[in-house]
């Protein structure tokens, strides 16, 4: 799970301080009902709140938990930024590190479409076609072989399954290793 989702659950008995308002009030978007409970998004004009509600919409009085992980320093960002959101008060933009710059952006898009054309059975040379604009059906096998395109398209697909495999989270942690 992303560490930028705040997980809502019931305060413990006896908590008598503000608490967040009930769940059926949250103006939630993009909710999913699963086995684990709601998943939702809060819409901001500084960037998404992604909440998880273990619980589902019951009504109930939240609290927030906090893992103290590697990670704890994002999740407190993101519960600033979900209290001002709750106070009215315009909430922070996502820390630049959380943040995808636009190489980061159009390169996650091409292993995306990448990924999906391998995914339903498109040749390799025919996705490296869609990816750079460029008809490769009539190369030959050798041509093919010793292609920029080919070597390219095969660090884009296995970029793509590193991603789908987790690495996807360093892309929301912020990690600096991936911005080499």
């Amino acid at each position: 799970m992303s560490p930028t989702t705040l997980i809502l659950t019931a305060a413990p008995e006896g908590y008598e301080a503000p608490s967040l308002p009930d769940p059926a009030d949250l103006p939630l978007t993009s909710v999913i009902r699963v086995a684990d409970g709601l998943h939702g998004v809060i819409a901001g004009a500084d960037g998404d709140h992604q909440l998880w509600l273990p619980q589902g919409s019951s009504s109930i009085r939240l609290a927030i938990v906090v893992p103290l992980d590697d990670d704890l320093m994002i999740r407190l960002n993101s519960i600033s930024r979900f209290q001002r959101l709750l106070t009215g008060r315009p909430a922070h933009p996502v820390p630049a590190l959380q943040a995808l710059s636009v190489f980061e952006r159009h390169r996650a898009i091409r292993m995306l479409r990448a990924w999906d054309g391998a995914a339903s059975g498109a040749s390799r040379r025919e996705i490296a076609g869609v990816l750079f604009r460029s008809d490769f059906s009539g190369l030959s096998a050798a041509e093919w072989k010793s292609a920029s395109e080919r070597r390219q398209l095969a660090r884009i697909l296995a970029e793509a399954r590193a991603m789908i495999g987790g690495e996807y989270l360093t892309l929301l942690r912020g990690d600096m290793r991936r911005r080499r």
